[in-house]
């Protein structure tokens, strides 16, 4: 039986990985560790998913795979990402949104300077059928078989300015974007991924992935309460604190407030210096747009120190989720709202 396909927009970053149908979302650490780890972990980055099977070996996925993730800095180890964990983290993104054997018709975001070297093997990975089992904290094993008829791979964060330019079901809207030379700056939490989109088209100079992120800062935070408590938060409550100005340990309150905008305007003007060289030779741009959840933190101390007319997009749900979503927007414009295009059709 014939069953329409489900389109996806998926994000594989250093930090995290992001999926959406458009109606539901997911986000979860990009961490996986051997074996199925006691479900303790704060975090339900997989809506309930604690772990997956794959070619017959368990993993831990997300936040619940412990460890000293904060400081897993899979930027300085790309192969160990993409050739070790890259499929597995997408399985584990898709498993929820799998049901019956539903072919799964999927667009997946890859930081633009590994894009050209790993988006062939991605592909030729996960195109096809994935039997894996996955596993709730309880232990609760659920069988379930992957149908990847169609994968389609971008660079970071072309997804974001696909979003510009296009509407939920894929297609064109009116945009001066289209028409524009714009700058797209994706502050993500490992990297930040720079692109230059000319008319809508990809240039080929000014695209990079700077090895700074918000990581950097969460770093530089945690080792001072280390320093001060003997304590490094887990990085869903070191996150939660940071946003919210203040972390308790053990009855003790600490206000970080101000130690947060001292970490945000160093780390802005770190990562501004290379931002800026990386675009000094693309002096006509007309706008440079900031995106990825980093933006969200950092933007208002980042925007400032940049060159040039600085806009920063806005997300209803989650700035993470971005790119994913303009990717889902360039799925439904390829292979249409129902994932069926006309030559499936015919």
């Amino acid at each position: 039986m014939n069953r329409m396909p489900k389109l996806i927009g998926l994000d594989l970053g250093f930090g995290f990985t992001k999926c959406t149908d458009g109606q539901r979302s997911i986000i979860f650490q990009s961490h996986m560790r051997g074996g199925i780890a006691d479900g303790q972990g704060r975090g339900e980055p997989t809506k309930g998913i604690h772990a997956i099977q794959v070619d017959g070996k368990d993993y831990t996925v997300g936040d619940d795979a412990g460890g000293s993730s904060l400081f897993e800095d899979f930027a300085r180890r790309p192969k160990r990402l993409f050739e070790t964990y890259g499929r597995h983290l997408v399985l584990a993104a898709l498993a929820p949104f799998s049901n019956f054997e539903t072919p799964i018709c999927a667009v997946v975001g890859l930081p633009v300077a590994f894009f050209r070297q790993w988006e062939t093997q991605l592909q030729e990975k996960l195109t096809g059928y994935h039997k894996i089992r996955i596993y709730q904290a309880d232990r609760t094993c659920t069988r379930k078989n992957i149908y990847l008829p169609k994968v389609h791979m971008v660079p970071h964060p072309l997804g974001t300015f696909t979003n510009l330019i296009m509407d939920g079901d894929g297609g064109f809207r009116s945009s001066d974007y289209a028409r524009q030379k714009v700058a797209l700056v994706d502050v993500g939490f490992r990297t930040t991924d720079v692109i230059v989109m000319d008319a809508g088209r990809l240039c080929n100079r000014g695209n990079r992935t700077i090895e700074i992120g918000m990581a950097n800062g969460f770093e530089s935070i945690a080792q001072r309460l280390r320093r001060e408590t003997d304590l490094i938060p887990d990085l869903d409550r070191l996150y939660k604190a940071i946003r919210m100005g203040f972390l308790r340990i053990e009855d003790q309150e600490y206000n970080l407030n101000n130690l947060r905008a001292e970490t945000y305007q160093w780390l802005a003007t770190a990562l501004a210096d290379r931002i800026n060289d990386t675009l000094k030779d693309d002096w006509d741009l007309e706008r440079v747009v900031l995106t990825g959840g980093g933006a969200t933190d950092i933007g208002e101390d980042l925007a400032p120190r940049l060159d040039g007319d600085v806009v920063m997009i806005e997300h209803a749900e989650d700035m993470r989720l971005s790119n994913a979503q303009g990717q889902l927007s360039l799925a439904r414009h390829m292979w249409g709202v129902t994932g069926l295009c006309e030559n499936d059709r015919q």
